[in-house]
């Protein structure tokens, strides 16, 4: 009998022991939903900088897109002494178009839009700029003679980029600052040269 009890007793406590009170089944369940917040805030963020990254590139593969049309000779109806290029005029959109005239620059009315690509998901062009070969930037945002627009054009034969805009002046590179709703940036320079990269300030 002695015995029993002592195996009733011993039950007893083993239930005890698996079981969880009430206070510390609230506090896991406090630090299981603080984790779970923090994840899903990270999350959205990284979802943000994912997309405006993605946009970085699908603009420098726009400009990437003119240079291989403007060097490798691609007709445009039944004209092959046609250059490529990009215009960014607006905050939203920005056009890829075929200078029919080949006055190495975009003529509303006389030259062609080739595609129209307008940014989504709150996304912007912040500003855009160039540089001229003394190091002097002029940006769509600034105070003194801003530029209302920036052609990068590419004409063959010549492997160099044309850039130009309301400016008389001939660049030696250009910028394209782009953004995202929460504020982060990234940025598409293309020099002169050529050469295209994007990077993240």
């Amino acid at each position: 009998m002695v015995k029993k009890i002592f195996q009733l007793e011993s039950k007893k406590q083993t239930r005890v022991l698996r079981g969880l009170t009430l206070i510390e089944l609230l506090v896991v369940m406090g630090i299981f939903s603080i984790i779970s917040l923090v994840v899903l805030a990270n999350h959205s963020r990284f979802n943000s900088s994912v997309l405006l990254g993605s946009l970085a590139y699908d603009i420098a593969l726009s400009v990437r897109e003119a240079q291989v049309y403007g060097l490798s000779v691609r007709e445009f109806a039944n004209n092959f002494q046609v250059g490529y290029g990009v215009r960014f005029a607006s905050a939203n959109s920005y056009v890829f178009f075929a200078d029919t005239n080949a006055n190495k620059k975009y003529d509303s009315g006389v030259d062609s839009i080739v595609r129209t690509y307008t940014l989504g998901k709150g996304h912007t062009v912040k500003r855009f700029c160039g540089t001229s070969s003394l190091g002097v930037e002029t940006c769509s945002d600034s105070s003194s003679g801003p530029l209302n627009y920036l052609d990068i054009l590419f004409f063959r034969p010549d492997p160099d980029a044309n850039i130009t805009s309301n400016n008389p002046i001939v660049y030696s590179s250009a910028k394209v600052v782009v953004t995202s709703p929460s504020g982060e940036t990234r940025t598409v320079t293309v020099a002169s040269t050529g050469q295209i990269s994007v990077t993240n300030p």
